[in-house]
């Protein structure tokens, strides 16, 4: 069963959310629906995980030697 809910979204993602509805000759509610489901359907993160992740990357310096340092200053990346 559907039910109608009211929300505010921003115009120009609506705009951009009609256009692909219309490319697509679908209904605009089943854009919503589809893009909140793949939404709700991803994996969250287990907080243990992350909070390790905040630690190892943040909360200590980066240790890189010069080499990798200047290749890191090099790499384009705009280039792919």
């Amino acid at each position: 069963m559907k039910q109608k809910i009211g929300t505010l979204i921003d115009e120009e993602v609506i705009k951009l959310a009609k256009r692909r509805a219309l490319d697509e000759g679908r209904p605009l509610n089943d854009l919503i629906q589809d893009a909140l489901m793949s939404y709700l359907n991803r994996s969250i993160p287990d907080p243990h995980v992350r909070d390790a992740a905040y630690r190892f990357f943040c909360e200590r310096p980066i240790r890189l030697s010069s080499a990798q340092f200047e290749q890191v200053l090099e790499e384009d990346l705009w280039e792919s």
